[in-house]
């Protein structure tokens, strides 16, 4: 493993801090590590995105965005879940 040393601002430390306590990654070297291998290829390859690559969103009619419906109504699924049952995490 590569062992690298970064300084952070005290701002930017805060936010990391936050990030391992919500993953309760061992370290703030893990938070980050975490964050990167997540978001890190994402982060690459819209940094800076290509305008012509995709459609004006105001330009898509409300008909063409919006699914087909089906011919018959369908009856609703029954719901089991009832509000007042324990969440099991």
């Amino acid at each position: 493993m590569a062992l690298s040393r970064i300084i952070l601002d005290p701002d930017i430390r805060h936010i990391v801090d936050a990030v391992q306590a919500k993953t309760r990654s061992p370290s703030p070297s893990a938070a980050i590590a975490l964050l990167v291998s997540r978001y890190g290829k994402h982060l690459i390859e819209t940094w800076e995105l290509d305008p012509n690559q995709y459609r004006d969103p105001h330009l898509v009619t409300t008909a063409a965005a919006s699914p087909t419906l089906p011919a018959t109504p369908q009856p609703a699924p029954a719901i089991e879940f009832q509000f007042t049952e324990a969440i099991d995490l």
